[in-house]
């Protein structure tokens, strides 16, 4: 089994944290730990040295400490072929592949669509759900539709930015009341994220924003808790519900260096957030909290696990956003209902497994080939 981590994302180091997370805490008297790690440049490599922490420390070293690999496109043989070294033309064989990317081309439903071209198990989320669960706008969009309460919101893309920011600016404070939220549409761990209170700051958090991403959203801040729930299952099936937990950060926004570099940290992923598991709340809103999330889970048709962020206060409760590979895969969610991380993850194989077999059975071709009677000048032939 690969764990695949890293990747060409501004949260490429936090994905490191959850690759080598997963890799610790596999059964391994049921699985074989593969760790692959993509790096910044997108090249892909393998060896021992991967699973430990040390070896990140320099990440232009790992070249020379470890294999070169790229995914082998062949049906019969599943897997890694090794391109350099003395292993070069090998083919490292796969059963599954385990995903802990965060953010970027892993997250996003890139890697999932070479998945699917590999034709190998893989666990979280396809293509679809990856997507729109990254793209906070379509998210919203998706929720609204499904009776999901959000919060007001206003998007745009760079090129409408650069061609006239006056306009952007203006339309932005007709239709929403500071403070807001802005963000960039596909980014995750709140990097590109700012709270602004005034006007004068909101040009610059939009700056900011497109560093990250060619669009952005704008949302209206919601006075209230912030309460984030994982949900496990694949679509259409039984789904779980972990506890909820309450999470506190340390100013305006929940920031990077809450989730990750916080003095508990060590390496600990969110796990070292400052957060209350389980979050102290009424039967009743959490029971609510859990039926909302199970609704965004099938809307987007997510599959393994994924961690859905709500806010409340005495009035509303509101939906924030889906993470289809949440930091640490939520592992800490679950241990208060009993499932520990190595349970977990053995949990969520399954649940790839039972994904790719269902998906077998799907017809992938028709009896019918038109092309018999195709006719290259055009005439109209009976097929």
């Amino acid at each position: 089994m690969a764990v695949i981590f890293g990747g060409i994302s501004p949260e490429h180091e936090v994905s490191v944290i959850t690759g080598l997370q997963a890799l610790k805490n596999l059964d391994k008297d049921k699985f074989i730990g593969i760790p692959i790690y993509v790096a910044k440049n997108g090249e892909c490599f393998t060896g021992d040295k991967l699973l430990q922490i040390e070896t990140y420390k320099n990440l232009l070293a790992i070249p020379d400490n470890s294999q070169r690999i790229q995914p082998y496109l062949n049906m019969q043989r599943k897997g890694f072929q090794t391109t350099g070294g003395l292993l070069k033309g090998g083919v490292i064989n796969v059963d599954v592949i385990f995903p802990c990317f965060h953010g970027g081309t892993g997250e996003s439903g890139a890697f999932q669509g070479l998945f699917e071209l590999m034709s190998i198990p893989y666990v979280g989320s396809k293509v679809l759900a990856s997507a729109t669960g990254m793209d906070k706008v379509v998210t919203k969009q998706l929720f609204e539709q499904n009776g999901l309460s959000i919060t007001k919101y206003y998007w745009f893309y760079r090129k409408a930015w650069e061609k006239d920011q006056t306009k952007i600016l203006k339309e932005i404070k007709q239709k929403l009341t500071l403070p807001l939220f802005i963000k960039p549409a596909n980014a995750g761990s709140s990097i590109g994220v700012s709270k602004v209170k005034t006007d004068e700051e909101l040009r610059n958090a939009i700056e900011v924003a497109l560093v990250f991403d060619r669009k952005v959203i704008a949302e209206e801040a919601f006075t209230g808790r912030e309460i984030n729930i994982s949900v496990m299952g694949n679509s259409g099936d039984i789904l779980e519900t972990s506890v909820c937990e309450e999470v506190f950060p340390s100013k305006d926004l929940l920031s990077y260096d809450d989730k990750y570099k916080s003095e508990n940290s060590k390496s600990k992923g969110m796990a070292s957030a400052k957060r209350k598991v389980p979050a102290d709340l009424p039967r009743e809103i959490e029971e609510k909290i859990q039926e909302l999330a199970r609704t965004a889970y099938q809307a987007l048709d997510c599959s393994g696990l994924a961690r859905i962020d709500f806010m409340f206060n005495e009035k509303q409760i509101i939906i924030l956003e889906v993470n289809t590979i949440p930091g640490s895969l939520a592992f800490y969610l679950w241990e208060p209902k009993g499932i520990k991380f190595r349970e977990l993850l053995t949990r969520l194989i399954d649940l790839a497994l039972e994904k790719h077999v269902d998906a077998q059975k799907n017809t992938t071709s028709f009896p019918t080939n038109i092309l018999e009677h195709f006719n290259p000048q055009g005439k109209a032939s009976k097929v």
